[in-house]
């Protein structure tokens, strides 16, 4: 690959970011931004933030374990749950990395080889836009908000991923399937379905304590409208267009801004707060695994 090829790949999501956040920056005041840091309280959600990244690992690590448990026989659960806790400091530098990196943990403790553990993550990453799909959709049906693109949109994409996974054991192409489409292939029915469930209840967990932080800090966000909105700032903060966790995500925060007193400003001085504290967070919780994943990854499967 040529050298500027490399150099645009490696500079496109912090250009992309970049210039998001500058536009954004253009329409609200950075000034007024401060000041609504300053307003808000922010020591009330320190121990949210604490219990969301804590119950986190749990739920969506044991999420992970049941896809590669239905490829593999490894690993076991706690070592699952200890990968996904250290590999998650990455999320610090960009939620592609943090890909990237498990999935190598995962080819290396596991002993799939890298085709498999590749469609072990897209598997993964498959099942939580399931999810998402699932948690908003069900918001805009059942919630007072008026979002018909969501209503429809987003459980179709959850209800095609689902098909695609009841449907994949009995075989979707001729021939053998390709690895890196395997986890479709070998996965039984009630393994998946109960690891999207696992998810849904995920989504539903970080979109409760994303309200209640959100409430404290001072922006009276409704429960419905968090359920709904929540899971795509997620799904927008998953994309390789935010660095450290900042870039487009933040226009995905400003669908909050018709409940927010003191305008987007406010909407956006929250989500800075709120990512930097689940960031310090996630970081802490990993930090006591890192040298045993780097370990893991570095001598692979005895």
């Amino acid at each position: 690959m040529p050298w500027w090829r490399v150099w645009l790949r490696k500079a496109a999501p912090y250009a992309v970011a970049g210039l998001a956040i500058f536009f954004i920056l253009q329409r609200y005041s950075p000034s007024e931004i401060a000041r609504e840091m300053e307003r808000g309280r922010t020591l009330p959600m320190v121990p949210l933030a604490a219990a969301m990244v804590l119950l986190s690992v749990f739920m969506v690590g044991s999420a992970d374990w049941l896809v590669m448990r239905g490829c593999s026989e490894e690993p076991p659960y706690w070592v699952a749950i200890r990968g996904k806790a250290g590999s998650a400091v990455l999320n610090v530098v960009g939620y592609a990395a943090h890909v990237g990196g498990y999935g190598v943990w995962i080819a290396r403790v596991s002993g799939m080889g890298a085709a498999l553990s590749a469609g072990v993550v897209l598997f993964i990453l498959a099942s939580e836009l399931t999810a998402i799909g699932i948690v908003a959709g069900l918001s805009a049906w059942l919630g007072g908000i008026h979002a018909p693109s969501i209503r429809w949109v987003l459980p179709g994409v959850a209800a095609l991923m689902i098909a695609l996974m009841m449907l994949g054991p009995f075989g979707l192409w001729p021939g053998e399937a390709p690895t890196i489409l395997r986890p479709w292939r070998i996965m039984k029915r009630s393994r998946a379905l109960l690891q999207v469930a696992v998810r849904v209840t995920h989504i539903s967990t970080l979109s409760f304590f994303g309200w209640a932080a959100a409430n404290a800090f001072g922006l009276p966000v409704p429960l419905d409208a968090m359920f709904l909105y929540f899971p795509i700032v997620l799904f927008v903060g998953s994309m390789p267009v935010n660095v450290a966790g900042f870039g487009a995500v933040q226009g995905a925060w400003l669908l909050l801004e018709p409940w927010a007193p003191g305008g987007g400003e406010q909407v956006l001085a929250f989500s800075v707060v709120w990512q930097l504290l689940a960031a310090a967070g996630i970081v802490l919780r990993g930090l006591p695994f890192v040298r045993r994943v780097v370990a893991e990854i570095d001598q692979g499967r005895k």
